[in-house]
């Protein structure tokens, strides 16, 4: 697979995650040129716009700007190519990041399940889940994740506990070719005991083969995530 193609795969599959999020609220989206678009206020971190395609530039930024008139900002474009100029249309840059992929079969399975990581199946879990996702790092005044989630096969909301309290969690949505990582969180002692060289499996190394880290890669800029205005709830 060449790094144009496995880039195209990470963005096709964060796009699918959006259409799980915008449907779970009731929320309707479209392709239009080449950019996913949902034309109601999103839920915090959420992006109004989000390029899919590489080509199109043009046709993208008359999408942009079209869109520019007929939202009231603040909102949000998450350019996946990091190809857009919008500086014109008003926009500023929040953050730049790089897709990161690793490969299937570079994942080994490990003995038993110590950090007690499990699928979450009830609202009242999902809400506790939420709740702890705000506490490490990401607040939000509405809900983002939303019961409807849970009715959405393609997407598996996940949490670690430790007597009794969520103390890590990660939501996994899947695509044809894809299985994606996204709204990681740990407590600081989990993370501590946990994470190494920030590897975005969210795994130890020692649940990875030794070869896992040469076949991280990181797949091009992820590209602007770019807004009209400041607020206190911006994409991600």
């Amino acid at each position: 697979m060449t790094g144009g193609d496995a880039r195209q795969e990470c963005v096709s599959n964060n796009v699918d995650w959006y259409r799980s999020i915008s449907r779970a609220h009731g929320l309707a989206s479209a392709i239009e040129d080449g950019v996913w678009t949902c034309r109601a206020v999103m839920p915090p971190y959420y992006s109004n716009a989000v390029t899919v395609s590489r080509s199109g530039v043009e046709a993208q930024l008359a999408l942009v700007h079209e869109l520019s008139d007929a939202l009231a900002p603040p909102f949000t474009v998450k350019d996946s190519h990091a190809l857009l100029d919008l500086a014109p249309l008003g926009f500023r840059v929040l953050f730049a990041a790089k897709w990161i992929r690793l490969a299937h079969d570079a994942v080994t399975g490990g003995d038993g399940d110590p950090a007690g990581w499990r699928r979450l199946t009830t609202p009242e879990d999902l809400e506790r889940w939420e709740d702890a996702w705000r506490a490490h790092g990401s607040p939000a005044t509405t809900r983002v994740f939303v019961p409807a989630l849970l009715a959405d096969g393609s997407v598996a909301i996940l949490a670690a506990e430790r007597d009794g309290e969520i103390v890590a969690g990660v939501a996994v949505n899947r695509s044809t070719q894809v299985a994606g990582l996204s709204n990681v969180f740990a407590a600081e002692r989990v993370a501590r005991a946990s994470t190494s060289r920030g590897l975005p499996s969210g795994r130890s190394a020692a649940d990875l083969d030794p070869r896992a880290v040469r076949r991280v890669r990181t797949d091009g800029p992820h590209g602007a995530i770019r807004s009209r205005r400041p607020r206190a709830e911006e994409a991600r």
